[in-house]
């Protein structure tokens, strides 16, 4: 799909706003050609002394700038539910594409924070732009196609030379092709450097400190900061020297135009009438030409930002950017509120099959033809060397594991009680099934937050960090359930974040909870204790670990080595 496609998708998302909006816009930039004309014959009239005439004229001139206001205002309004509309629905894209793990939406991660400001907001916006400029241009052509009929019946050689402008800043644009795209790239590229390289060092605020890093960190900024203000200078002089031509294109089509005119006005061919509706459509007759240059200069920035997004989302194309979808916008969303998030239907687990799994990525690791069965109530261990495709089995499981990354080698069946599940993804969710990976996600906010992740009774929050032994920090944090905790949870302790990740996973009390290695930063004690709670609230657990205090408390370990499983002992606990 090229940008021009890809824009008309983005534009018919919300169809019928669109077309209102655009119409109002439209009626606009036409109504001027009536009022144009309807000020040629009021000057006409005054000039044959016709005082009636004259007052007829002028009022439905008033009639028409009182339209032409009252399209405008309207216009407005409804151009910035479009806007929103537009924005909103490319960011969602992108955003689907970064939250989901695996399965048809999931797509490449983004670089950075400050790659992902540049994506979501600067990215979005040029296309937005562009979408913008196109309704521009559509009207200001209606125009100077409408003003060019009653030009040409005064005369037609002046109406011919409307043309040059549009030829002068098509030839122009095109020759910079090229050096457009390639300025509006390095542009974004350096933006995310510096925004990247920002967001980096607040996060890491205290080791910045611990190695006394902040001069080097600083110097390091001071380059990039450098870098970008060459690369924004370069593009906003190429953009505003574009937008400069177009202007003086137009303003040499209006003098090529006067010029045209000038024999008829010496000659006496034109009277007052027609000298006046010259003199109005001369400074509408400029907008045409600015806007051609305008959206052909952003054709090409929608073009490189297309190309941009196109790296986050999945498939070979930029197609799941303008995907459609029902976006929470306008007064009944509002009416609505929070709403609370969409669960599938809890579905008791009796037995979990997992038969033939193989998830292999274009390296050669993964897992391949892995089968085991887990009953209600038990507590299975995974474990094996560094690679053996531990964290890979639990995501497949899951329906996690990141199909961009593989090269094809997908297969086998996970069962639950004995139905198999076609969506791993959607239905292995809070209450079915709780994640915890390997490396604890936290958000910037505060205890309760980080465990609910919605509506959530206060109850339950207490329950779950009881569960993963986060009650007894808890009782000693003065702001309890509302401590923050800092970006990333920077306040927290290594095995503090662990366990209140693992609080999260608890919270909705899944059938099936899976653990990639939670243990790796508890101690010993405190790992019992979490299994002892896990196992006490009849929790079926799926679980990475390499502790042997995990082994004896576990039902089977399941040993894997080259991502096969060569062996599964029952454990200790159950000998």
């Amino acid at each position: 799909m090229n940008v021009w496609q890809l824009a008309w998708r983005v534009s018919q998302h919300e169809r019928r706003t669109f077309w209102v909006g655009w119409s109002l816009f439209m009626l606009f930039f036409i109504i001027p050609v009536a009022i144009g004309w309807v000020l040629g014959r009021a000057f006409t009239a005054l000039s044959d002394q016709d005082t009636g005439a004259v007052m007829r004229w002028v009022g439905l001139l008033v009639v028409l700038e009182v339209a032409r206001m009252t399209s405008i205002h309207f216009g407005a309004l409804t151009w910035t539910r479009v806007w929103a509309q537009m924005q909103t629905l490319l960011r969602a894209n992108l955003l689907a594409a970064q939250v989901a793990s695996g399965g048809p939406e999931a797509g490449q991660p983004v670089g950075s924070a400050g790659e992902a400001l540049t994506h979501f907001r600067d990215d979005v916006e040029d296309v937005a732009q562009f979408v913008d400029g196109l309704v521009d241009v559509s009207a200001g052509l209606a125009f100077t196609m409408l003003a060019g009929v009653v030009l040409g019946v005064t005369n037609a050689a002046a109406a011919a030379v409307l043309v040059l402008p549009l030829v002068m800043v098509g030839i122009a644009t095109k020759l910079l092709d090229s050096r457009i795209k390639e300025y509006r790239l390095a542009d974004r590229e350096a933006t995310a450097s510096v925004t990247g390289l920002v967001g980096d060092v607040m996060a890491a605020a205290t080791t910045v400190k611990v190695n006394d890093a902040t001069e080097a960190l600083l110097a390091r900024l001071r380059r990039l900061v450098d870098e970008r203000r060459v690369t924004a200078v370069r593009d906003r002089v190429l953009d505003e020297g574009v937008q400069a031509f177009s202007r003086g294109a137009a303003d040499v089509g209006l003098g090529a135009v006067l010029l045209v005119a000038a024999g008829g006005l010496a000659s006496g061919q034109f009277g007052v009438g027609d000298l006046a509706l010259f003199t109005a459509y001369l400074g509408w007759l400029s907008f045409l030409p600015r806007m051609i240059g305008r959206v052909l200069a952003r054709r090409k920035q929608a073009g490189v930002a297309f190309d941009r997004m196109r790296t986050l989302v999945a498939g070979r194309d930029a197609d799941n950017t303008v995907r459609s979808r029902d976006l929470p916008i306008g007064r009944s969303a509002a009416r609505r509120g929070n709403a609370r998030v969409l669960r599938p239907e809890r579905v008791p687990l009796e037995r979990l099959d997992v038969v033939g799994l193989t998830a292999r990525y274009a390296s050669g690791a993964g897992v391949a033809d892995v089968s085991f069965t887990i009953s209600r109530g038990e507590f299975v261990v995974v474990t094996g060397p560094v690679g053996a495709g531990k964290s890979t089995l639990l995501r497949a499981v899951l329906g996690l594991a990141w199909q961009p990354e593989l090269d094809g080698t997908m297969a086998g069946e996970v069962r639950w009680n004995g139905c198999v599940l076609d969506d791993r993804q959607s239905f292995l969710v809070p209450p079915n099934a709780a994640f915890l990976p390997q490396v604890p996600q936290l958000i910037s906010d505060s205890l309760a937050t980080n465990v609910a992740f919605g509506d959530v009774d206060e109850s339950r929050i207490r329950e779950a960090l009881r569960l993963t032994e986060m009650d007894r920090d808890l009782a000693e944090m003065p702001d309890g359930l509302g401590t923050m905790i800092g970006p990333r949870g920077l306040r927290l302790s290594g095995g503090q974040r662990q366990r209140l990740a693992g609080a999260r996973a608890v919270v909705h009390a899944p059938e099936l909870v899976v653990l990639d290695d939670l243990s790796s930063a508890l101690d010993v004690e405190t790992e019992l204790r979490v299994w002892e709670h896990l196992a006490h609230a009849g929790m079926t657990v799926l679980a990475v670990s390499h502790r042997a205090v995990a082994f004896e408390r576990a039902d089977r370990v399941l040993h894997l080595d080259a991502g096969r499983l060569v062996d599964s002992d029952v454990s200790a606990r159950t000998r």
